[in-house]
């Protein structure tokens, strides 16, 4: 009997020691997935800026086309702005959130919608349209369109509505692919340019002035021959 308390005591010791175990564990999982939430959004950040480097031209602007990309991403307000006197559009995406992969292919599917009527450089209203529903009006005709997006919410899947639009989803997304690339390769191309610039600059700089020390020290030279004389 004697010995019970030292037992008790040893049992004690060791369940604290294994709840200190326990809360460094839970520590190091909740810092493990902290680390990881903090880290995704910069990959989803860097292909979020390659669909606005993509849909840039198509939209009419840079703004336009970030504000598409982060509205069908976040399922908040894209507003559009008109070039010149054109008018500007607003609307909340019909859909909830989509990832990277599925902003990029509804925003697809709505340019191959829009191409098959003949606009390529859509105003704010027919991009709404495309995307949400309505009616598109061109030169040439006016039409009611369901919206890529409408018919996502609607629980159809991109497949589906790719037939509905007459085109192969595969091929849509390999053209998207194809106008990312080409987006790169022009932020490159632009890049080099401009770095070409710079070193070219530079170079003409560094090129006077040693053209200036030059004849500086050739003045120098002719002074001292006269004072020979």
């Amino acid at each position: 009997m004697t010995h019970t308390p030292k037992v008790l005591k040893q049992w004690a010791l060791l369940a604290v020691a294994c709840g200190a175990l326990a809360a460094v564990t839970v520590g190091a999982q909740t810092t493990s997935t902290a680390t990881t939430s903090a880290t995704k959004p910069a990959a989803d950040s860097s292909a979020l800026s390659k669909l606005i480097a993509q849909y840039t031209p198509w939209a009419g602007s840079k703004e336009n086309a970030k504000s598409l990309v982060q509205g069908l991403n976040t399922g908040s307000s894209v507003t559009l702005s008109g070039t010149g006197s054109g008018t500007s559009s607003t609307f909340t995406p019909a859909t909830s959130k989509l990832g990277v992969g599925e902003v990029g292919i509804a925003l697809s599917l709505a340019k191959a919608s829009l191409a098959q009527q003949g606009i390529t450089n859509p105003t704010p209203a027919q991009l709404s349209a495309a995307l949400n529903g309505g009616v598109i009006t061109s030169s040439t005709s006016t039409t009611s369109v369901a919206g890529v997006l409408t018919q996502r919410q609607e629980g159809s899947g991109w497949g589906q509505i790719a037939q509905s639009l007459g085109v192969k989803l595969g091929s849509v997304v390999s053209a998207s692919k194809t106008d990312k690339s080409n987006a790169g390769a022009k932020q490159s191309a632009h890049a080099s340019k401009a770095e070409h610039s710079q070193k070219s600059e530079h170079a003409h700089h560094s090129g006077a002035s040693a053209s200036g020390r030059s004849g500086q020290g050739g003045g120098n030279s002719g002074g001292g021959g006269g004072g020979k004389k």
